[in-house]
C-alpha cells in the first residue's frame, strides 16, 4: 500500500533546491515534512504503524538510526538518463553519521574512497554498484559509483552554483509536497514506443498538491510550437474521451469525474494540465488495490 503511493509520487511528481550536476535532465523531489502534515501524509503515517510496515521500519531504525518521518525533510532524486549510472539520491535531515558508515563497511565489497575532505564509501548491493557519501551533517548523497559522487560533491562545493538544465515553474516548490521536472523527453524515452509521441516536447514539470479535500496533480509541457502544443492537448482530450466512453462499468465512479472534469489546455506552445480527485477516493482506491479488489464505480 505504502509502496503504491510512494512510486506514484516518485513517478510523477517534484523540485530542486539542491545544487545538483549541470548535466542532470530530470529530477523529483519530496517534501516529506510537508507530506506528513498533509491529509494524504496522514493517512501514510497511520498505514506506517501496521505490520509489516511498522517492523521494517523499525529494522531500520535499529541499524541505522533512521527513523524517515522524523529525521528526513527532503529527498531529492536526479539523473542524466533514464538507465544509466548519473541517478543521485540527496536526503536532507539528520543522519547518525557513525552508523551509517558501520553498516557500509558491513556490505559486501566495502571500500573507502577519499574525495577532497570527505570520503565517499562504496559496497555491492544486491550484486550492483553503490556508493554514499555524508558530505554535510544534514545531506547524504548516495549513487551508483565514486566518480558520480564525486561530480555531485563538486556541483554542491562550487564557488559559481551550476545551472542545472532542468527547472521548475516559479512557486511550484512551494505549494506542493511533490514536484519533479525534465527535460528533453523524447531522448529520455529513447527506444521505447512513447519517444514517438514526445519528440516534440522540450521540457516538462508537474507537481502534486493538496486544494481542500482535493489531491491535485498539475502538469506543463513546453513543446517546440503551437502546433505541437495543441495535437499534445488533443490527443490527451482524446484518450481521456475514449476511456470515458469504453470502459464506463469498468472506471470507479471517483476517477470517471475527475477525469470529466480535467483541464487540459494550451497556452502558445506549452500545454497544461490539472485533474483533481478527492483525498478520500485517492486513499479507498490505493487500498482497494492493495487488497486485489475491483472498484464497482
Amino acid at each position: 500500500m505504502i509502496r503504491t503511493l510512494a512510486l506514484v509520487l516518485l513517478a510523477c511528481l517534484a523540485c530542486a533546491a539542491e545544487r545538483i550536476p549541470a548535466d542532470c535532465r530530470w529530477i523529483v523531489q519530496l517534501d516529506v515534512q510537508a507530506l506528513f502534515k498533509s491529509q494524504t501524509g496522514e493517512w501514510i503515517a497511520a498505514q506506517l504503524v501496521k505490520q509489516p510496515h511498522a517492523a521494517r521500519l523499525k529494522l531500520l531504525e535499529s541499524i541505522s538510526g533512521l527513523q524517515p518521518r522524523r529525521d528526513l525533510r527532503t529527498v531529492t532524486i536526479c539523473g542524466v538518463g533514464a538507465d544509466d549510472d548519473s541517478g543521485l539520491v540527496y536526503a536532507r535531515g539528520t543522519f547518525d553519521g557513525p552508523r551509517l558508515v558501520t553498516l557500509a563497511q558491513a556490505a559486501e565489497g566495502y571500500a573507502a574512497v577519499p574525495a577532497g575532505s570527505h570520503t565517499i564509501h562504496t559496497w555491492i548491493d544486491k550484486g550492483k554498484p553503490a556508493a554514499g557519501c555524508l558530505v554535510q551533517r544534514d545531506l547524504l548523497i548516495l549513487g551508483k559509483t565514486a566518480d558520480r559522487l564525486r561530480e555531485a560533491i563538486t556541483a554542491l562545493e562550487a564557488s559559481a552554483v551550476p545551472v542545472p538544465v532542468v527547472s521548475l515553474p516559479a512557486g511550484w516548490a512551494d505549494a506542493a509536497f511533490a514536484v519533479c521536472a525534465a527535460d528533453q523527453l523524447a531522448a529520455l524515452a529513447a527506444g521505447k514506443p512513447e519517444s514517438a509521441m514526445l519528440r516534440n516536447v522540450r521540457s516538462f514539470a508537474a507537481r502534486l498538491s493538496e486544494a481542500g479535500n482535493e489531491l491535485v496533480l498539475e502538469a506543463r509541457a513546453g513543446t517546440t510550437d503551437d502546433t505541437a502544443a495543441q495535437q499534445l492537448v488533443d490527443a490527451g482530450r482524446g484518450l481521456a474521451a475514449i476511456v470515458q466512453l469504453q470502459r464506463p462499468g469498468k472506471l470507479d465512479a471517483a476517477l470517471f469525474e475527475a477525469l470529466r472534469t480535467a483541464r487540459l489546455e494550451r497556452d502558445g506552445s506549452q500545454a497544461s494540465l490539472r485533474i483533481a480527485l478527492p483525498i478520500a477516493d485517492a486513499v479507498r482506491l490505493i487500498e482497494l488495490k492493495a487488497r486485489g479488489g475491483k472498484s464497482d464505480g
